[in-house]
């Protein structure tokens, strides 16, 4: 190997150690959010189910088409009749198609009526799309928020089964030179085994945590950095509610269902109207008679254009009308009465998260201020039991209290963060746009769009149709 092979060679082995040596990239709550919105299953399903809803303005649209209908029929007879010699049998076959074509002119504004009701519910599904958005992050912060706060919970956790290991065996060494009994030393070694306990509880915990994380987010988490710092909220809870009252998508959904509930009313009153169609045919038959032994037999064949303007006015269908009016008009008072129930289960949604934050900073204050005090005492009494002033028992207490007091404040930080997105939602901003994740979004109008004049097929339909028939099998 020359010398420019082999300094290249060390150079690649070089690299490659160090790339091997280097920690996993940094995952931080950004990248989080931008994979949990683009990899969610449960995103995919809600806007399956939204190009479905888009499909309800093409079928009601189509009802201004024209319709085209082709039959054909054959039939194929014998008949047997009786001569002066003898009987003589008959065949014949008749062959015949039909292209007939409808069109409706006027329907008492039954099709405008259930064409705004479909865009209506277009819109209602669009909303909720937009709600389940904001669940799928929240699930992503709390997700997020869970892993590091088990992750701060294990070193706490190692730390305290470090400690109280020097513990037993400083006690253990003072019993040997007769400055404690062996309760001591049992003391001691109960608290190292209890925290060894609690140590995998929360290596337990870590592990659940990470397994919701990867069913939320759909890839392990791995290095998750701190988080950022929360995002701006309002400054009252008035400010909130207002926001609320005009961003939550739960509330727009149930004013476009109001709104298309109203066109279902006009459109079930239209049905009594009159109703106007036009119609159109173009047949051709063949028809052909073979006699048994005449070679030369008959046919006929007729060609025949038709067309017809067709008026109907519902004079009496049993009450049938009626009862869809009434039924239509029971659902508007519904989706009326739904619109103030969901009006004020938002508010009251912002109002507790706007209450659980402001409980979990005040929490937050008292928890640190309780760790620097149970950090100062456990020091102290730890340094007084050295000279004989304490009891091992006092040493064992104190350092269980800065414990908790430390898993406290690690499960309060959590809680305030996730309090605040919590906000957001109950608020209706917790958004991509809000959020200024810098992704492309979602675009439900290019499938309106591609759908919304009832093509007979689409090029985007085709391929997907396809890439779902490949990987169904």
């Amino acid at each position: 190997m020359n010398a420019s092979r082999f300094a290249a060679a060390i150079a690649c082995a070089a690299a490659l150690a160090v790339g091997l040596g280097q920690p996993s990239q940094a995952e931080t709550l950004t990248d989080t959010l931008i994979k949990t919105y683009q990899m969610s299953p449960q995103l995919e399903a809600s806007r399956a189910q939204l190009r479905g809803i888009d499909e309800g303005v093409a079928q009601a649209r189509s009802n201004r088409r024209p319709t085209l209908d082709g039959t054909v029929e054959g039939n194929l007879s014998s008949n047997d009749q009786k001569v002066s010699d003898g009987f003589d049998l008959e065949f014949g076959n008749t062959f015949s198609f039909q292209l007939s074509s409808t069109l409706l002119l006027y329907d008492h504004g039954q099709t405008r009526a259930a064409i705004e009701s479909a865009r209506a519910q277009v819109s209602a599904q669009r909303q909720l799309l937009r709600d389940v958005e904001q669940s799928v992050l929240l699930d992503a912060v709390a997700a997020y928020m869970d892993v590091r706060r088990d992750l701060q919970n294990l070193e706490v956790a190692q730390n305290n089964v470090r400690v109280l290991g020097e513990q037993v065996r400083a006690t253990q060494d003072r019993f040997d030179l007769g400055e404690v009994t062996r309760t001591d030393v049992s003391l001691s070694e109960a608290r190292l085994a209890a925290a060894q306990a609690t140590e995998a509880a929360v290596q337990g915990s870590l592990a659940v945590s990470r397994e919701n994380y990867q069913a939320v987010v759909g890839v392990p988490a791995n290095n998750l950095q701190p988080p950022p710092r929360l995002p701006d909220l309002p400054a009252t809870l008035a400010d909130a509610e207002a926001i609320a009252m005009r961003e939550q998508p739960q509330l727009n959904a149930a004013r476009f269902n109001v709104t298309a509930a109203e066109f279902d009313v006009t459109r079930a009153r239209g049905a009594r109207g009159p109703r106007i169609s036009t119609r159109g045919n173009i047949t051709v038959q063949d028809q052909g008679f073979d006699f048994l032994g005449d070679a030369a037999g008959a046919s006929s064949e007729n060609f025949s254009v038709g067309g017809a303007i067709t008026g109907t006015v519902p004079l009496y269908q049993g009450g049938e009308l009626s009862s869809l009016v009434r039924q239509s008009e029971a659902v508007l008072a519904q989706q009326r009465a739904n619109v103030q129930s969901s009006a004020r289960a938002i508010r009251q949604n912002v109002a507790t998260a706007w209450s659980n934050l402001a409980v979990f900073r005040a929490t937050i204050m008292a928890n640190r201020e309780e760790v620097r005090a149970a950090r100062i005492a456990f020091e102290g009494v730890r340094e007084e039991a050295l000279l004989g002033a304490r009891t091992t028992l006092d040493v064992l207490d104190l350092e269980q209290d800065l414990r908790d007091a430390e898993f406290q404040l690690l499960s309060s930080q959590r809680d305030e963060y996730v309090a605040a997105y919590q906000l957001l939602q109950a608020m209706g901003l917790l958004t991509v746009e809000h959020l200024n994740l810098g992704i492309p979004t979602y675009d439900p109008d290019v499938n309106f769009n591609r759908v919304r004049n009832a093509p007979y097929s689409t090029v985007e339909g085709n391929i997907l149709d396809q890439l779902r028939d490949r990987y169904s099998k």
